[in-house]
């Protein structure tokens, strides 16, 4: 694939003749503009041994000023995001939310008595934002419905996306094990990012059992302590052991020592079985709202022709991609792919209906097909491969899309302000003047960004960096310093 496939795009745009005039006749290496300035920081120490690819081009008039390796597929880490949120505007628009319903059918009515005569159905639609919160107020909107008794079944119904719960591409033993919250389960009735929080506190005397018990009380987790209450001079350490039992319970088994005094401290833990752990917290809304049922909880799919009692929406989808790529959910992309697979099509919300869409929209952009692999809609992945050209072409295309471009940008971590970035690019004014996307695997870093260089122009640049033969670190240095380049210029 020629690596300025997308002025061809840009060039289609009657607006922008300098693109057009790019594509016909397209810029030599040793003519680009910034050889000279962004050159020599590739002589790095950092990149010695690894493989890498660097494409960086000017947004205002899709001139290609710097590149290196920009054909060289690799694995894009957590910016594989990048496309997954473009794509997600495109398609689902930006005022699209997730919902999720409490149903019942439509004969089905609420007597003077309070009394719902028939099942409650419980619909989800992938939410990745739904918590705790959340569910209670949908559960306190059934009970200002004026419903006390539920005369039957409450049914969950998770059949908006498939059942395959592991993010694809990764099976990391240790994390199939321990359950990291960065790869938990997914579904498309999910709450608290189908993880749960483990609070550690001390006891009231030294020598004496620490506190540690569940921020959200549910069933399907069970608790085994055997944390002490250190001296006040002692210093925290814990360890946590996650076995699943069955499919759907979980038993964390958590020791260590806690000083008397020290403050309290939070671990996350993804749980196994997303319907559960919906369905128990659900219950126990229920209860404290002291609403009864006179049936069972159990998983089934709702019929058609339902009544809806409640409701509850997310905010709208730039909102959510937002806190996606600023803090680099994996969870959350992975439901907004499958989101995409199922509002797109006609079928359920699948991994592989969702990269369908962003294969097209690549190819669209002018890739081919055998360019590039793509695993899953975060990134947790070393399968996955992408070009440096790839994501730039997605870059150059949000920046002149007004109608989603602007949601797009604000999605994206802020140089010296917040998300992955806001350590990075500080100081001396330059806060604000890189909105980007970080990725980060063991041996893999990587880079998409917008820089408001100091010659007045617009850049967008994309750094993959693999085969990392020791700690990231001085790769992520190395990132920064050809972002600062770009800044800098005069």
């Amino acid at each position: 694939m020629n690596r300025i496939l997308f002025f061809l795009i840009l060039g289609l745009c009657g607006s922008m003749p300098s693109v057009a005039a790019a594509a016909e006749k397209p810029l030599a290496r040793q003519e680009m503009p910034l050889d000279s300035v962004l050159g020599p920081i590739l002589n790095d120490s950092a990149l010695r041994g690894t493989e890498y690819g660097v494409q960086v081009v000017n947004v205002n008039t899709g001139e290609e000023v710097f590149a290196r390796n920009a054909d060289l597929a690799l694995t894009p880490a957590s910016v594989m995001k990048v496309l997954t949120a473009a794509v997600a505007l495109r398609e689902l628009g930006a005022g699209y939310r997730f919902s999720t319903y409490a149903s019942s059918a439509a004969s089905a009515e609420v007597t003077d008595e309070g009394v719902l005569e028939g099942d409650l159905y419980v619909q989800g639609f992938g939410d990745p934002t739904l918590v705790t919160e959340d569910l209670w107020r949908l559960v306190y909107d059934l009970w200002l419905a004026g419903i006390r008794t539920i005369d039957g079944d409450v049914i969950f119904d998770d059949s908006h996306f498939d059942d395959n719960r592991l993010i694809p591409g990764w099976r990391k033993d240790v994390d199939m094990a321990n359950g990291p919250a960065y790869f938990a389960p997914l579904g498309a009735l999910s709450v608290n990012f189908n993880t749960v929080c483990i609070v550690i506190g001390p006891g009231p005397e030294a020598g004496q059992k620490a506190s540690v018990l569940l921020e959200t009380p549910q069933d399907v987790v069970k608790i085994v302590n055997e944390v002490k209450t250190g001296s006040r001079r002692s210093r925290p350490r814990f360890t946590i052991e996650r076995s699943v039992r069955g499919r759907k319970k979980v038993q964390l088994k958590v020791s260590g020592s806690v000083p008397i005094g020290g403050r309290p401290t939070r671990f996350y833990r993804s749980i196994a079985d997303p319907v559960s752990q919906f369905e128990s917290i659900f219950k126990g809304h229920l209860e404290d709202r002291s609403i009864q049922v006179t049936g069972e909880y159990r998983a089934d799919e709702a019929p058609d022709g339902l009544s809806m009692v409640a409701r509850h929406e997310s905010e709208s989808l730039p909102a959510v991609l937002a806190r996606m790529n600023k803090h680099s959910s994996n969870f959350m992309a992975e439901h907004v792919l499958k989101a995409v697979g199922a509002e797109v099509g006609e079928d359920e919300g699948t991994t592989r209906n969702g990269l369908d869409v962003v294969e097209a929209y690549l190819v669209s952009l002018g890739a081919q097909a055998d360019e590039f692999k793509l695993v899953n809609g975060s990134g947790l992945s070393r399968d996955a491969l992408l070009r440096p050209s790839h994501v730039n072409s997605v870059l150059i295309d949000m920046a002149l899309d007004r109608v989603v471009g602007p949601e797009f940008l604000a999605s994206l971590s802020i140089g010296g302000v917040d998300g992955t970035l806001w350590t990075r690019f500080r100081g001396e004014g330059i806060e604000g003047r890189v909105r980007g996307k970080t990725g980060s695997l063991n041996h893999v870093n990587a880079l998409a960004a917008y820089v408001d260089g100091g010659d007045g122009e617009l850049y967008a640049f994309t750094f993959f960096v693999n085969d990392i033969p020791g700690s990231n670190r001085a790769v992520r240095r190395l990132h920064s310093r050809f972002g600062r380049a770009l800044l800098d210029l005069k």
